[in-house]
């Protein structure tokens, strides 16, 4: 995720905290690519420990985003930028998979439409209304 750079680190991890308070996600690896006050850009893990205004946010300790992931992230961002990089498992995915292979089902097809596709086919409906 890419925020602009006046963007403060709590709200940014807002966007992570309500789901993982309330069982929805599970966060599993995050970093931080902040700005210091001469636009360098830093990287902060926040599983080796929160700032305080994160205290009570529920990270796993792994280390699962690799430099070149980091790295991605960090070429990804323009000078009025900076980033979260996340990794998190949709916990009812994960409740949906061990209820299925207990049927003995598996998943055949799966497919990812982007928010962009799903707002143009709810236009797209209501022209046709």
């Amino acid at each position: 995720m890419a925020f602009p750079n006046d963007v403060g680190l709590a709200d940014m991890v807002s966007v992570v905290r309500r789901p993982v308070q309330a069982g929805t996600i599970r966060l599993i690896d995050c970093v931080v690519a902040l700005r210091d006050e001469d636009g360098a850009l830093g990287l902060l893990d926040l599983e080796d420990g929160l700032p305080a205004a994160l205290a009570g946010l529920d990270i796993d300790e792994n280390d699962l985003l690799s430099d070149a992931d980091l790295e991605v992230l960090t070429d990804s961002l323009g000078d009025d930028q900076q980033g979260l990089a996340l990794v998190y498992e949709e916990v009812w995915a994960r409740e949906a998979v061990n209820e299925l292979e207990a049927l003995g089902a598996e998943i055949a097809l799966f497919g990812r439409i982007t928010p962009e596709d799903v707002e143009a086919a709810f236009a797209a409906q209501e022209v046709r209304s």
